[in-house]
């Protein structure tokens, strides 16, 4: 059966009925936080919706998987690693990232960079 997640958030805080919020933390990850929007906890066997904020000043891991991730840009400004590449990137902004590709967000000005990202199930 299927789930919905209502969007409880505003303009500055983004957040859903029963979704709880994770710190990310590991080597070289500074000011992230993410929520698993759709995942095994629903019942999703094939992919996965996540929710991610980076505070001013912060990043994710500069890192390669094997899967592909599709980002769609919600709030804030951000630079987006793809390989040698940086793209600035800002609301409305779509992002495909392929696999095995190195890639890093990182958060630009003072507000916080989020972003929906969807990658298959593990």
């Amino acid at each position: 059966m299927g789930r919905v997640h209502r969007f409880v958030g505003t303009a500055d805080s983004f957040d859903w009925e029963d979704v709880p919020e994770k710190v990310v933390t590991g080597p070289g990850v500074a000011g992230v936080s993410g929520k698993i929007l759709v995942g095994p906890l629903d019942g999703a066997p094939n992919f996965r919706i996540r929710y991610f904020r980076i505070e001013p000043g912060g990043h994710s891991a500069l890192e390669r998987h094997g899967h592909d991730h599709g980002v769609y840009i919600l709030h804030g400004h951000g630079r987006v690693r793809m390989g040698e590449e940086e793209v600035e990137v800002s609301p409305g902004d779509a992002v495909y990232i392929p696999g095995w590709e190195l890639h890093q967000f990182s958060a630009l000005g003072n507000e916080p960079l989020g972003f929906l990202c969807v990658i298959p199930a593990k």
